[in-house]
């Protein structure tokens, strides 16, 4: 296994067992009614933090020269255009998603009687945004361990 791709690796685990956790609790949270401004960014940050040590020390064990050092040639810039770019559109798709289905429950949702429309709060668009910028993450190194598995690029 090229040390790319034991990276890609690393980092899509990294992201799966930190961050799958991470957004069960954040909608376990939603879901109990109770103050959520400060268990949130509790767990934001410990979720931050969590990320950072694991993936560091991975990455630290994997580059050790038990491993080996190898140079990047065509082949995985060719693979690292290629999962940017999917990331990218995963991202836009992603965020156009959000804000049409914002637009059309604005949009389907019947008026209070002064007129308003209810929309979702600061923290739930945060949190959705976040878990779409998580995914687009996900989506790269999915995209990088499958080119590297297939040898395509």
């Amino acid at each position: 296994m090229s040390p790319r791709q034991r990276s890609a690796w690393i980092r899509l685990a990294s992201i799966l067992v930190v961050f799958v956790p991470y957004f069960v609790y954040v909608l376990k949270l939603f879901d109990s009614g109770q103050p959520i401004g400060r268990p949130l960014c509790v767990a934001f940050l410990l979720a931050a933090a969590a990320h950072a040590v694991f993936n560091g020390v991975a990455q630290g064990i994997s580059s050790s020269p038990l491993f080996g050092c190898e140079f990047s040639d065509e082949r995985d810039r060719a693979i690292d255009a290629l999962s940017l770019r999917i990331a990218y559109y995963t991202l836009i798709v992603l965020l156009l998603a959000a804000l049409s289905t914002f637009a059309s429950v604005g949009f389907l949702t019947v008026p209070s009687e002064d007129g308003t429309i209810p929309m979702p709060g600061n923290l739930i668009t945060s949190q959705f945004v976040f878990f779409c910028v998580v995914l687009a993450e996900a989506s790269r190194h999915v995209t990088q361990v499958w080119c590297y598995r297939e040898g395509a690029a």
